[in-house]
């Protein structure tokens, strides 16, 4: 079953970015009957070279959807379940058995944050489409805090 999960959700990071683009490529308008006149200097003008096309940088798309994918992992490099992963639009995520997670994003140089129970938050800002790795480390003292807290909860809630 695990092997099944797993093999799932490799294939999602897969075609899950595929589909979202072929669902988000821009629609083309449909040719309209051209007068004489634009027939002549179309077929006069020439094409560009294949240098001068290359030359050119694709204009970036506004509001493109990305899809980040990554893992959470612990200091040793181990995968951390149902670590929480939040985007700067404040969409949340948790992580599979495997510590991977997969999110959408419509910035341009979108920062995600990662936390766990135990663990320090860490926040990065995405520049890459490739995988993000999160290590996440522990907090030092963890349960001496967790324990004075919930002390003092307890405290409080009988007064």
């Amino acid at each position: 079953m695990k092997y099944l999960i797993r093999t799932v959700c490799s294939l999602a990071c897969v075609v899950f970015p595929l589909v979202v683009a072929a669902q988000s490529a821009p629609k083309t308008a449909p040719a309209r009957a051209k007068s004489g006149t634009e027939q002549v200097a179309a077929a006069v003008a020439p094409a560009p070279s294949t240098t001068e096309v290359l030359k050119k940088p694709a204009a970036p798309a506004k509001n493109a959807v990305k899809v980040l994918t990554g893992y959470v992992l612990n200091e040793e490099g181990e995968p951390l379940a149902g670590a929480t992963v939040i985007s700067e639009k404040g969409e949340v995520i948790t992580t599979n058995a495997d510590g991977q997670f997969m999110i959408q994003s419509t910035a341009t140089t979108p920062v995600l944050r990662a936390s766990y129970a135990g663990y320090q938050e860490m926040q990065l800002p995405i520049n890459t489409m490739q995988p993000t790795t999160f290590r996440l480390d522990p907090i030092e003292h963890y349960q001496k805090q967790l324990k004075k807290q919930s002390k003092a909860a307890n405290k409080a809630w009988k007064h």
